[in-house]
């Protein structure tokens, strides 16, 4: 995966808050081959699911020859990962700007709940990731790379609660984990069953959890 910065394999794993998910686009810094060849994946997964995900199928569809894809992804376990990371890499950006606009606070905490929300209700990148899941679940060399990537939303989230130095380190690690989970699992209900599952008063149910557990932890001041 040449045009790629490598986040996984070879890379040594220590502690998560060494890890940062990078505030640049890794779309943007693709050459136009690339990004056209990810998106053809994007449209195929969407539309006929990751069986249909083959390196002649991604050419056809990108009209690119199949060369091109290790040329600029190593192999199609080096373009899914791309993938998976444009899928949900820039919902978390967003989430790193907004939220170091303002100090370790009330603002910051209400800025990460709302870039959270604007991850759930991203249907349509939410089930091209849930093409890709269960594959990586069985494909031990994919399984690695994508909890890799796994790894550096959970250090978004420290990231944004300041956790880097923080004696609370380890609790606000187990939360960032819950977190994840949480997005995960509200973005199934809310693609399965938008009208009945009601995402917003989770959502802020959720918030006031972590006001809870951030003021225990003396990280806000919630009155």
């Amino acid at each position: 995966m040449s045009d790629i910065p490598k986040r996984g394999p070879g890379r040594p794993r220590t502690r998560d808050k060494a890890r940062a998910l990078r505030v640049d686009d890794p779309i943007e810094s693709l050459p136009p081959t690339a990004r056209n060849l990810l998106d053809a994946a994007r449209r195929i997964l969407v539309r006929d699911g990751f069986t249909a995900l083959s390196l002649s199928a991604i050419a056809a569809e990108a009209d690119e020859s199949k060369a091109s894809i290790g040329y600029h992804f190593g192999n199609k376990e080096g373009l899914v990962v791309a993938l998976v990371d444009s899928l949900v890499h820039e919902a978390n950006r967003s989430i790193i700007s907004e939220t170091h606009r303002y100090p370790m606070g009330e603002q910051r905490l209400r800025a990460l709940m709302d870039g959270e929300k604007r991850i759930v209700d991203d249907t349509d990148s939410f089930v091209a990731l849930m093409e890709i899941l269960p594959h990586a679940m069985r494909d031990g060399s994919l399984r690695s790379r994508v909890a890799d990537l796994y790894a550096d939303y959970r250090a978004t989230v420290l990231d944004v609660l300041s956790a880097q130095d923080d004696p609370a380190y380890a609790e606000l690690a187990s939360l960032a984990t819950l977190m994840i989970a949480l997005v995960d699992g509200l973005s199934v209900q809310h693609s399965l069953d938008p009208d009945r599952a009601n995402v917003a008063a989770a959502i802020a149910l959720w918030e006031k959890m972590m006001r809870c557990v951030l003021r225990d932890l003396r990280m806000i001041d919630v009155g």
